[in-house]
């Protein structure tokens, strides 16, 4: 299979993102329909605890994997891409079954001495088998981001969304009758379901098309690396990795037990904490963390497109992609933070029919674009091997968010707004901790007056839309009015990037599928060219 350019992986992964979270959007509308915000919340409740555990089983092999077989193809080492693999495949499935084992022992126990509420047990239990799957997929999708095949990857998650949306609908409501419990159990088993498709077709793909074997590579000129190197070269990326992402796992698992305490604590009954804690985790966070589709797309290129600029000795490349992902994060991240914050309540009604969940949403906002830009700060730390520094940055902000919950979420006053809170400060100290590493590294660089520009134009979106929606909403149904306001308001913001030239034509024309059809569009703009 042929390699795709930095922009064209990053394009793929970004249009399969969007598939995958327009579909999940629709599964979670149906799904908080159908068992609530409490069967949601018991669901909630356990995924944490298994992230924990799934963070160690992947064992940063991912990232370790994408970026060493990146730093090989350049080199033309077919032997040590497949040791790679080997070493992958051997670290993770063996964690998989002892972590297996040690939770259908212990499982019970967890359930009464960790969550809150028993009857998670039931969805906990369920999830168990997700652990093998995840650790071959780690494998796999590390493997095929690493040759900068973002295709195969990116399809796959649109199969997992597919079936997973399927498998839940069905055995959600064939359980319902049963009890909220065994609803929520359905949700781990259509994830179980959905795992397993993406990852069969990862290892139809490799096997097909994209064995070792079949790549073309140039002709490798270096000594053999032993086996011992090949391993010492992965842990030293794997740790860091591993380390950083077990801290957020161990901070992600602690939270919904330390947010449901507290708000007991607050004085509400376990039914309700629940409740309070599957609206701020199922239903504000999907709609902030949304853009990320985005940024995120782009901190998975920039890893291994990095790695390959620092094994050529390119510095201007890794440079240029600093540039390019700050620059991209503010086009997309100013204007749907400031949609976010200004449409907060009116969203939640119309998607989840929950308008409460909007002063949540309202909190968070504004953190909005700094949350999006730490996708592709994280990615271009890891591209120039220094994972550790972003195990250090979300070792501070996970910390400084917990503490927070604790003090704000007890309080009868905040309640829940206290969790919105403490992920609102963690993150703009964790994003700004990123910016002071980057710029001590490499130097960050920003256009000043490009990203002034996309902030007025944004500013100017906004207040269109307030005037269009203070015309609309007193005279069309709640769900059309938002989705004429917000349409019209992108596609303004749109219309004056192109007009004003802060993107053009021949940007457009480098995305791939869809470039020279948009591209010609761009053109019937005035000014645009």
């Amino acid at each position: 299979m042929k390699k795709q350019t930095f922009i064209q992986g990053t394009s793929i992964l970004i249009g399969a993102s969007l598939i995958t979270r327009v579909l999940g959007f629709v599964y979670r509308i149906a799904i908080t329909r159908l068992i609530g915000a409490e069967g949601l919340g018991l669901f909630q409740m356990v995924f944490p605890f298994l992230t924990l555990i799934l963070t160690i089983v992947s064992a940063g092999m991912g990232v370790a994997i994408s970026k060493l077989v990146a730093e090989s193809t350049v080199r033309g080492d077919r032997r040590r891409i497949r040791r790679i693999l080997t070493i992958g495949h051997g670290i993770t499935l063996s964690l998989a079954v002892i972590a297996s084992v040690l939770l259908v022992f212990f499982g019970h126990l967890l359930a009464r001495t960790v969550f809150t509420d028993p009857r998670a047990y039931y969805p906990f239990i369920t999830l168990i088998p997700l652990v093998a799957i995840i650790a071959v997929s780690s494998v796999l999708r590390g493997y095929f981001q690493g040759l900068q095949i973002m295709s195969t990857p990116s399809v796959a998650a649109i199969v997992e969304t597919l079936i997973r949306i399927i498998g839940v609908w069905v055995i959600a409501a064939l359980s319902l009758a049963r009890g909220l419990e065994f609803a929520a159990a359905a949700v781990s088993a259509g994830m179980i379901l959905g795992e397993l498709a993406g990852c069969l077709y990862m290892i139809w793909v490799y096997r097909r098309r994209s064995r070792v074997s079949m790549l073309d590579l140039p002709p490798c000129t270096a000594e053999p690396e032993p086996w011992t190197a090949t391993l010492r070269a992965m842990l030293q990326i794997a740790m860091p990795v591993t380390l950083s992402r077990f801290i957020g796992s161990i901070a992600y698992a602690i939270e919904p037990v330390l947010v449901t305490r507290s708000l007991l604590a607050a004085g509400a009954t376990a039914g309700i904490a629940t409740r309070l804690y599957g609206e701020y985790s199922g239903m504000a966070i999907p709609l902030l963390v949304f853009p990320t589709v985005f940024t995120y797309s782009m901190a998975v290129q920039l890893v291994p497109s990095i790695s390959e600029a620092v094994a050529s000795g390119n510095k201007n490349t890794v440079t240029r992609r600093l540039v390019q992902s700050f620059r991209a994060t503010a086009l997309v991240g100013f204007p749907t933070s400031l949609i976010l914050l200004q449409f907060a309540t009116p969203l939640c009604q119309a998607i989840y029919n929950q308008p409460q969940v909007g002063q949540l949403l309202a909190i968070m906002a504004p953190c909005g674009f700094l949350l999006y830009l730490q996708g592709p700060l994280s990615g271009i730390l890891q591209g120039v091997n220094k994972a550790g520094i972003v195990m250090r940055n979300s070792l501070i902000g996970s910390g400084v968010k917990l503490v927070v919950i604790y003090f704000l979420a007890r309080d009868p006053q905040i309640g829940v707004a206290g969790v919105a809170w403490s992920l609102t400060i963690a993150v703009t100290l964790t994003t700004l901790l990123h910016i002071g590493s980057v710029h001590r590294l490499l130097g960050f660089y920003v256009d000043t007056r490009d990203t002034a520009k996309i902030l007025a134009l944004t500013l100017i979106m906004g207040i269109a839309m307030k005037f269009a929606w203070e015309a609309l909403s007193p005279v069309m149904h709640l769900t059309a009015a938002l989705t004429t306001v917000i349409s019209g308001g992108i596609a303004l913001y749109i219309f004056m990037l192109l007009m004003t030239r802060t993107i053009t034509s021949h940007t457009l024309t480098r995305i791939p599928g869809v470039g020279r059809v948009l591209a010609r569009a761009a053109r019937l703009v005035p000014f645009a060219r």
